[in-house]
């Protein structure tokens, strides 16, 4: 059993490694190299479900050490078991403060990797924020019917991969002259680049650079954090907490194929804007 589990290790220290490679090629494409993001005070115990994981234990395998059986009915009993823990699965654990056979939370991590997103409803921008043509456009009361048409939803969210490499997820590409003449806006998306797990909770890091020029590399980029609170997950849905707002995710294919619905959508839009002109 043991060289089992540690056949396991090996293959998955090979994905990480590799998984790192690709991340640098990434992240050198886009002038990123140079971010290092150290997330420190995680106090999780990270390693693999072994046999013998109930509704009552789970026998964890550390990356370093042998498996080692915890309690886990109180988390259980607290829906504190985020995703459903399976053989083989890299799952991190809190353990009690007071009793560290005790687990109080458990994430299966590999369940959580993937692209996650949720509708987000554009709003009506103020009258200032839109050009001359759109204001008289405004103005004469456009009909709720055509405002409709514009009010649509795109997927915004983030892909999880291994190495903590993050994408985000709700890009679209947009002729300016046709995004100035829009009469809504979206949230702007962030470009993520990085997730960690810190005490049970989820922590994307995403970098903007900002250049004066758009061929300068060098200007400095922005590193913000997002923390986000778990509180379910199965293999199609996500709930999420931040800053105490709870958003529901759905399991997407891909950022690409989430992203192309949402070009499809902005499409459908500029085909209007075209027809107005």
């Amino acid at each position: 059993m043991r060289q089992i589990f540690a056949f396991i290790g090996i293959v998955c220290l090979l994905f990480f490694s590799c998984s790192k490679k690709e991340q640098g090629k990434e992240q050198q494409a886009l002038g990123y190299t140079d971010i290092k993001v150290d997330i420190k005070g995680d106090s999780m115990v990270y390693g693999l479900i072994c046999d013998g994981t109930t509704d009552s234990v789970i026998v964890l395998w550390p990356f370093s050490g042998d498996p080692v059986t915890y309690d886990c009915i109180d988390a259980h009993d607290n829906h504190r078991i985020i995703g459903k823990p399976s053989i083989g699965d890299w799952v991190g654990i809190i353990r009690d403060s007071t009793d560290t056979t005790v687990v109080t939370m458990a994430i299966n991590l590999d369940q959580l990797k993937g692209t996650w997103t949720y509708p987000v409803i554009p709003v009506m921008k103020d009258l200032q924020k839109m050009s001359p043509r759109m204001q008289k456009r405004m103005m004469a009361d456009m009909p709720d019917s055509i405002k409709n048409t514009y009010l649509v939803p795109r997927e915004y969210g983030f892909t999880l991969k291994r190495a903590h490499q993050a994408q985000a997820v709700g890009h679209v590409r947009s002729a300016s002259t046709l995004q100035s003449d829009s009469p809504v806006e979206y949230p702007k998306v962030k470009r993520y680049v990085q997730w960690h797990m810190l005490n049970g909770r989820l922590i994307l890091v995403s970098a903007d650079r900002k250049p004066s020029k758009e061929s300068d590399m060098n200007a400095p980029v922005e590193i913000k954090m997002d923390t986000l609170d778990f509180v379910y997950m199965d293999n199609d849905s996500l709930i999420m907490t931040q800053n105490g707002v709870r958003i529901g995710f759905h399991r997407k294919e891909s950022a690409m194929a989430a992203n192309a619905e949402a070009n499809k959508a902005q499409a459908k839009i500029d085909s209007i804007k075209q027809q107005e002109r």
